[in-house]
């Protein structure tokens, strides 16, 4: 006996666009909604606390403004302390300076009237010759110096004092000690010539070699007829800023 085949079964299905159109209208309308309803949960939620947020923002900004109104102050009030420290160490300096120039023209007062009594005392002290003073200034050249040198003796004497001074100046020349004469500092010769009845004022130019460190100054007087005087100086006590 022969099995029979199943016969196949023929299925239709009606297809409807505007079904199809109102499933993803509903689909479109539920996302819809859940958006905006996520939106009123996080409204009501959040926006509380973002107003809150808000407030203290803008109060920060308040304080950060008088902060930086309080800054600009504070530095102003800086810059003008700062201005008037600066005038009055500027003018502590000038009066310090105005100091140390009155007593500087006090010292050469008294060192003159020194000298002028010496002239005037006569023989009561010091009858014989003597060196008032030595000066060494500073010029442009580091290196060089102008020098004066004073020498004087009493009224009473009344008679000429003729002689020589030798200068020379002990120091330093690398690791040596050494004593540089007049010739060997530019001098025009190893001594100079005096010739008064009173005072009489010395002067000339130095040089100093390159590298040479200066310590003392002496100053060998031979006057004729006389016993030598010799006086020596710290070079400190004796070099001077500029002109007088």
């Amino acid at each position: 006996m022969q099995a029979q085949t199943p016969g196949r079964r023929l299925r239709l299905i009606e297809d409807d666009p505007r079904r199809r159109w109102r499933w993803r209208l509903i689909v479109a309308v539920l996302w819809l909604g859940s958006l905006a309803a996520t939106y009123l949960i996080l409204r009501a939620t959040i926006a509380p606390q973002f107003v809150e947020v808000s407030r203290e923002l803008a109060q920060a900004r308040r304080a950060l403004a008088a902060a930086d109104v309080e800054k600009q102050q504070l530095q102003r009030t800086a810059a003008q302390h700062q201005r008037g420290q600066q005038v009055a160490d500027r003018a502590n300096l000038e009066l310090q300076q105005a100091l140390a120039a009155r007593q500087e023209e006090v010292a050469s007062l008294r060192s003159d009237l020194s000298f002028y009594q010496r002239l005037m005392e006569g023989g009561a002290q010091q009858p014989g010759m003597s060196v008032h003073s030595l000066v060494l200034r500073k010029t442009d050249n580091a290196r060089a110096f102008q020098f004066a040198v004073t020498l004087s003796q009493n009224l009473k004497r009344n008679r000429q004092a003729a002689g020589t001074v030798e200068l020379s100046i002990s120091g330093e020349d690398g690791q040596r000690s050494a004593r540089l004469g007049l010739a060997e500092l530019g001098g025009t010769g190893p001594t100079m010539e005096f010739s008064f009845k009173y005072f009489q004022q010395l002067s000339g130019l130095i040089m100093l070699p390159e590298g040479f460190k200066p310590a003392s100054v002496r100053l060998k007087v031979l006057p004729e007829g006389s016993n030598s005087i010799e006086r020596e100086f710290m070079w400190k006590d004796v070099v001077i800023e500029g002109d007088a």
